[in-house]
């Protein structure tokens, strides 16, 4: 559960720290606006949840752990229809404020640099969320809404001249190589 403080200041930037020391757990719905890069991926109306827990290690570095669910509709690259598809994932990361401790950590670690002015908990998702998208939204190995992928053999379709050089009264170039490939058939 949210406590209510956390609840009233959510545009405000989350201090990891801090939420790492209390061992905070934080849950939350996200909009339209809190997730700029996502808005402009998806179609029509998304839904995204994540659940957080921030801690301290041993070694007294600041970490979130957690999972995120979300649901939009995407554009399939395979068939260029757009569907639905749910997202799921987990979470584990350490959480650093500059560029230093991040390359001194990212040979052992995912680690993530903090942005002061930044909402922690909408960066964090929206990074794994667009990670998370598939080349391909469609799951069966044959679409019906795809594009076809035979072709048939050279030579079994007879290939008319463009409309375009019909009406300007010129002939396709390439027809003299249809009709020697014709009479080689």
């Amino acid at each position: 559960m949210i406590a209510p403080a956390m609840k009233t200041r959510q545009a405000e930037a989350l201090r990891y720290v801090q939420l790492a020391r209390q061992g905070a757990r934080i849950e939350r719905s996200f909009a339209g606006d809190d997730l700029p890069r996502w808005a402009q991926l998806v179609y029509g109306e998304w839904s995204v949840q994540a659940a957080f827990e921030f801690y301290r290690d041993a070694d007294l570095l600041s970490w979130v752990k957690g999972e995120y669910q979300a649901r939009a509709e995407l554009l399939c690259t395979r068939c260029s229809e757009v569907l639905e598809h749910a997202f799921t994932g987990q979470v584990n990361v350490c959480i650093v404020g500059t560029d230093a401790q991040a390359n001194e950590l990212a040979g052992d670690y995912d680690v993530l640099v903090a942005r002061p002015d930044a909402d922690l908990i909408a960066d964090i998702v929206e990074d794994e969320l667009l990670l998370a998208v598939p080349e391909w939204l469609c799951v069966a190995d044959e679409c019906e809404r795809g594009l076809p992928r035979d072709y048939p053999a050279a030579g079994k379709v007879q290939v008319e001249p463009s409309l375009r050089s019909q009406q300007l009264g010129r002939k396709n170039p390439f027809d003299v190589l249809a009709r020697l490939k014709q009479q080689h058939d």
